[in-house]
């Protein structure tokens, strides 16, 4: 193989990675937004944010895939791995939807790291950084998660249908005992019910929102600095 060959292994599967993630977390993220449940439109920012963090490790492992350096990029593309496996595994039934994305993004990593030229020059800093890019997604993670609990107020709602025949939601209070989430019995007109203890306000959505950009931003900084991302993958410009 040629040495120009050598220098883009794992990038092909970097990005076949990056694919098959993207492609889950975009249906998911779709399901979520297009949802009418009055537990969603209450917090239509929050639910942004939450697609946005199940998209971000496949975007960013996307940006890692064309790095040039092979050290530098299977560097970056192990801290993409991990933040695939640490987001998603809090996810007990969706999680296995993601593994072979991490599985095939931990891959590329490692036919990456196996030509690099200078490990510990290139491929020890790059998964530096990329951990401090996963632990930043990681705080708008975390942050949405807070401030979610910060907002202990019980909502419920209850679908209704109306004198022209169209269901509606409309809003109940919450008449359960102490601990308890409860609307009452229903009506003849009363179908179901949904009750939610926690609403992600938009500050948390916001801050979530935001640690994805900044990361986002952080890889694009680091592929430029330490790997020179260059533009197509497959050919090189520069005569020989």
């Amino acid at each position: 193989m040629s040495e120009l060959g050598n220098q883009k292994r794992g990038t092909r599967a970097a990005i076949v990675g990056s694919a098959a993630g993207l492609v889950p977390a975009i249906s998911l993220a779709f399901f979520w937004l297009s949802s009418q449940e009055p537990h969603v439109a209450a917090q239509r920012l929050g639910y942004v944010a939450w697609a946005l963090l199940i998209l971000s490790p496949y975007v960013l492992a996307f940006v890692a895939s064309r790095v040039r350096d092979p050290g530098v990029r299977g560097g970056l593309l192990l801290g993409m791995g991990l933040l695939s496996l640490g987001i998603f595994s809090t996810f007990s039934i969706i999680a296995f939807v993601f593994l072979p994305a991490t599985f095939v993004i931990w891959f590329a990593a490692i036919r990456s790291l196996t030509v690099a030229r200078r490990p510990l020059g290139t491929a020890i800093p790059a998964t530096v950084a990329g951990l401090l890019i996963a632990a930043i997604v990681g705080l708008g993670f975390f942050s949405l998660l807070w401030t979610q609990h910060q907002d202990p107020e019980v909502r419920c709602w209850v679908l209704t249908q109306g004198p022209d025949g169209h269901s509606r939601w409309e809003p109940r209070p919450n008449v359960g005992e102490q601990g308890a989430i409860s609307v009452g019995p229903l009506t003849g007109g009363e179908r179901s019910s949904i009750c939610t203890s926690g609403i992600i306000p938009n500050s948390g959505a916001a801050m979530s929102i935001g640690a994805v950009a900044i990361a986002i931003l952080a890889m694009l900084m680091v592929s430029r600095w330490l790997g020179h991302v260059g533009l197509p993958i497959y050919g090189d410009s520069r005569r020989r």
